[in-house]
């Protein structure tokens, strides 16, 4: 007669396991690991070494010290050490690299107890920390198939040339991959079959990224942005689809997943549009990874015959939940009102400010209205006296998210005559001197479009380029709009 064994529920057991689960995310990360060394070179492949090699020296030596039972054969650091180097440029030095290791394995993780009890995705949360620790060598992003590593070509990524207006890939370039970014973030052809692969293997349900990168897509509609553009561009795809789907940091319940996948893409559009960094998608994981157990506990499911304990009191942190969604919600329509409805134009003491710098020789300034729909053209004023014309444009210096804003002044000749910057958010320094500095300001008086050869400030290249920039971008404006501007 066979023993009989009694033991406590659950009594369905699956088969899966931490290293079986862990094994097919590794798997799923496949095609963009391959994707990112055909399109940054063999450097891609050593950071994604170097980061796994150290994700799992630390957890083994981390969990010697603490005297806990070895997990580095569960393969959970293997994989967050594949996600931190796919969320780093190939320009990364290996010791930031090693030192964000320690951050997603000991601070992020090992310290609140391992696998399973970390608040936040450890690959996130030291993206996080190095991208406001390291925000130069985070953003030295290089152009693709550029394989010289660490002496790469650098170039903007689709994000910051959308903010800039400027010329952004294809959208089959940027689905490819064929643009700038972190390592494992640019394909999305890569990212996506490993998300299928997932979901086919049942490792995750498709509503995390679904809800995410819907959100993302309806939200830039709506806001007058490109929605393709916006999600194919940035971490959305890699964070949709590997990071906040994590089974620690994400809500259990299907209405729990939706309404964090929701909050990622909500947080995402606000910081993209209006936030001081480009990119919003690890900043949105971590605070709803912050927020994921709040979540559970308002859309939890009471067991069949099972009796609430307080019925209103369930109803009343649901009414509060949904009120919150609804400021946020109604804030960003507020802001997007104020964003379309700020009045044109700068104030007339603003206005004599500018010109005597910009065009000294004009009276006042009259507001012109132009056919012109560039995005750098903010404004066009026509000198009352018949002087000229002073253009307001924006400019990429350094800070490649929030442009410079500059006014040139032009004889009806289209002569500069004088040059300022209105607003500008360059580096402290040398950076924010170059825009103040009138030996190189000067050097624009007497230009035209075709004769722009001015010596940059040493030390500061990126800002200066961007005065450059900005002045041809104004020259340009007013040959084609001189008509319209001179009357």
């Amino acid at each position: 007669m066979k023993e009989l064994i009694v033991s406590p529920s659950p009594h369905i057991r699956s088969g899966n396991s931490t290293q079986k689960i862990m094994l097919d995310v590794i798997i799923a990360l496949v095609p963009a690991m391959i994707a990112s060394v055909i399109i940054f070179g063999p450097r891609a492949a050593l950071i994604t070494a170097v980061c796994v090699g150290s994700c799992v020296l630390l957890e083994y030596l981390c969990r010697l010290l603490m005297k806990r039972e070895q997990t580095i054969s569960d393969l959970s650091a293997v994989v967050t050490g594949i996600l931190l180097a796919m969320n780093l440029p190939v320009t990364i030095p290996l010791w930031v690299a090693i030192f964000g290791c320690f951050i997603a394995i000991v601070v992020a993780k090992q310290l609140f107890g391992g696998i399973g009890q970390n608040f936040a995705n450890p690959a996130i949360a030291a993206r996080v920390i190095l991208l406001a620790s390291f925000s130069g060598y985070m953003t030295a992003y290089t152009v693709p198939f550029d394989h010289n590593g660490v002496d790469a070509v650098l170039g903007a990524t689709p994000l910051a040339q959308l903010a800039s207006g400027g010329e952004v890939p294809s959208l089959l370039f940027m689905f490819l991959g064929a643009k700038g970014g972190c390592i494992g973030e640019v394909s999305c052809a890569a990212l996506l079959l490993g998300g299928i692969y997932l979901v086919i293997r049942k490792v995750i349900r498709p509503i995390i990224p679904l809800v995410f990168i819907g959100t993302v897509f309806v939200g830039s509609f709506l806001l007058g942005q490109d929605p393709l553009y916006q999600i194919l561009s940035g971490g959305l795809f890699i964070g949709a689809i590997f990071m906040a789907t994590d089974y620690s940091t994400s809500p259990v319940t299907r209405s729990g997943k939706a309404i964090f996948a929701f909050g990622c893409g909500l947080i995402t559009i606000l910081i993209r549009f209006y936030g001081g960094y480009p990119e919003g998608v690890s900043f949105a994981i971590l605070l709803m990874n912050i927020l994921t157990p709040q979540i559970d506990k308002v859309t939890k499911k009471v067991p069949f015959g099972a009796k609430l304990e307080n019925p209103n009191k369930l109803k009343m942190k649901r009414i509060v939940f949904s009120i919150i969604g609804v400021i946020l919600a109604v804030g960003v329509l507020i802001w997007t009102g104020l964003k379309l409805f700020a009045s044109e134009g700068y104030s007339k003491a603003e206005l004599t400010e500018y010109a005597s710098a910009a065009l000294p020789e004009a009276d006042s300034l009259k507001l012109v209205k132009v056919s012109s729909d560039d995005e750098q053209l903010l404004y066009a004023y026509k000198a009352q006296n018949g002087a000229g014309a002073a253009l307001v444009v924006t400019a990429v210096g350094y800070n490649e998210k929030e442009p410079m804003t500059m006014m040139v002044g032009f004889d009806p000749d289209g002569v500069i005559q004088g040059v300022t910057v209105i607003d500008h958010h360059e580096t402290e320094g040398i950076g924010s001197k170059v825009v103040t500095d009138e030996a190189f300001l000067s050097q624009f008086v007497g230009k035209t479009a075709g004769d722009l050869s001015i010596d940059a400030v040493a030390g500061a290249t990126f800002t200066s380029d961007g005065v450059v920039s900005g002045c041809q971008k104004a020259a340009e404006l007013f040959a084609s709009l001189q008509s319209e501007i001179l009357g």
